[in-house]
């Protein structure tokens, strides 16, 4: 597809801008692109919509949360643990749930083993919820402070039907 391409390629274009200046930002970003690109590759493998619906949610946290990195590159150290821990162990599991799909004959330990990776699917999509809600504690407080300042100037310049006076 030449439009993906051409997007593919402006893409690199910016991140070599953004990352001269910080090679440790387009390290964690490259390598969770990648983690993101094999999570895409299990689920392109592996069978069954329900788990296909969880794997789509993962990808598309997971794609939210470098993006928010990537603007603000301070929140590095808000991800380590996900870099270091969650996804590698995220992606141990699809590797072994896309090899125990593959297999001809399931068991009930094989089938048992599927099933507790499905349910561990839900889990880690609510842990990369909550870390990706996390990354935006710091804009979420500053909107609550402008808020505060912008409807305590209201009231003091009488705008809101306040108990204050309007300044004269």
């Amino acid at each position: 597809m030449p439009g993906e391409k051409k997007q593919q390629q402006e893409q690199a274009k910016q991140d070599e801008q953004l990352f001269a200046e910080n090679p440790e930002l387009a390290a964690t970003i490259r390598q969770g692109r990648e983690m993101i690109e094999q999570i895409r590759r299990s689920n392109d493998k592996i069978e069954g919509e329900e788990i296909s619906a969880k794997m789509d949610q993962m990808e598309i946290i997971a794609k939210k949360i470098f993006e928010q990195v990537q603007e603000h590159p301070e929140k590095l150290p808000d991800i380590r643990r996900l870099m270091n821990y969650y996804l590698p162990t995220t992606l141990k599991l699809l590797n072994v749930y896309e090899e125990f799909d593959s297999q001809p004959v399931q068991g009930e330990n094989i089938r048992s083993a599927k099933q507790q990776i499905e349910a561990t699917l839900d889990t880690i999509n609510v842990a990369f919820e909550n870390l990706l809600d996390k990354l935006f504690t710091d804009e979420v407080l500053d909107v609550s402070s402008d808020i505060t300042v912008l409807e305590t100037m209201l009231k003091q310049e009488g705008l809101t039907g306040s108990e204050f006076e309007p300044k004269q």
